[in-house]
């Protein structure tokens, strides 16, 4: 979720999540409180309200009106209402889903905070360089500079400056573009996330925020007394990462032979840490999984938090060391070509 779908930002969730949990509170009914979302809540979800409410009112159920938008919805949102609408625990449900995104929310706020230097560092960068390249073009044009190419990659002059900056530019702009094409389907998103586990400084991060997923839905299944198989579905699903969905079947099969919740995950093949089955290995035993859930899964987003920064931090200075070489080169390119006119006008 730190690359947020433009059909349904975090925020947006938030304050669905947030009026609907007040609303079921006070009585209301879901109707009314999606027909008031379509006119007031969130713009990018209003359509998605006035056909919920419409099919709310033909008597369907809020999960099955939000199967034909599991490409708009995160797995873990769509799961857990579906748990929490069937146990009854409707506004419960709407309130683990509001704190789950509020942190979401606040790390993607920590993000874009500690991304914010390095990236206009890099646009500074670009600028400085392209100077650099007009002005050697126009003073070799004038006869007055040794070298018009700075970096000794034939760029010079405005056409020069221009074919920098396309590429300079362009490749990190493509680069966002397309992880927010990805990000704007669910289905894609999963995968993305399950490539960037392998990702130095970013993968342990993914990994934190996919066990918290998972932590929450065990502890939302539980609670509402769902049967062992359909938990450990949910609860990889909720993921909403293929390394973990991928496995989903052979788990399931565990548990219908028989098999403990811990055999489950570890024959999902999925990449939990060896602490996480320990901790549903206990809550097992003891007959306190949800508890055990409820303590981890905050613990598991403060540490992702933190994580994030620190790749954050990682990728900041990775920046700066591209920084530095680009420039290094440069005056590396130019000193040298004085330095060989010198020896030849001396020679």
């Amino acid at each position: 979720m730190i690359f947020s779908s433009a059909r349904c930002p975090v925020g947006a969730l938030v304050m669905w999540c947030r009026v609907l949990r007040h609303g079921l509170a006070a009585g209301l009914d879901p109707v009314k409180l999606f027909r008031q979302q379509s006119r007031s809540g969130p713009a990018v979800l209003r359509p998605v309200a006035a056909a919920l409410a419409q099919r709310l009112e033909q008597g369907e159920s809020l999960g099955d009106a939000l199967a034909d938008y599991l490409d708009c919805f995160p797995p873990l949102f769509v799961e857990l209402i579906r748990v929490g609408e069937r146990t009854g625990h409707l506004e419960e449900t709407f309130q683990v889903l509001e704190e789950y995104y509020d942190q979401v929310q606040s790390i993607q706020r920590q993000f874009r905070s500690a991304m914010t230097y390095p990236v206009l560092m890099y646009l500074a960068a670009v600028g400085v360089i392209t100077l650099l390249i007009l002005i050697l073009g126009y003073l070799g044009g004038q006869g007055q500079a040794v070298t018009t190419d700075p970096l000794g990659l034939g760029l010079s002059g405005i056409s020069g400056a221009m074919m920098f900056v396309a590429v300079a530019l362009g490749l990190p702009v493509a680069l966002l573009v397309g992880l927010k094409l990805l990000a704007n389907k669910v289905r894609w998103q999963s995968q993305l996330e399950a490539f960037l586990l392998g990702l130095p400084g970013w993968g342990p991060a993914f990994l934190l925020l996919a066990l918290q997923r998972c932590a929450v839905a065990l502890r939302m299944g539980y609670q509402a007394g769902l049967s062992v198989p359909k938990v450990v579905r949910h609860a990889l699903e909720a993921a909403s990462n293929a390394a973990f969905t991928r496995g989903q079947s052979r788990a399931v099969a565990v548990v219908k032979k028989g098999g403990s919740l811990t055999e489950a995950l570890r024959a999902s093949g999925a990449p939990f840490p060896d602490e996480f089955y320990e901790y549903v290995q206990l809550g097992e035993q003891t007959g306190n999984l949800p508890e055990v859930m409820e303590r981890l899964s905050p613990n598991y987003a403060e540490e992702a938090a933190r994580r994030l920064r620190s790749a954050a931090t990682a990728t900041a200075w990775a920046i700066y060391a591209l920084i530095a070489l680009m420039i290094i080169l440069a005056i590396f390119r130019i000193a040298s070509i004085y330095l060989n006119a010198l020896g030849q006008a001396a020679g």
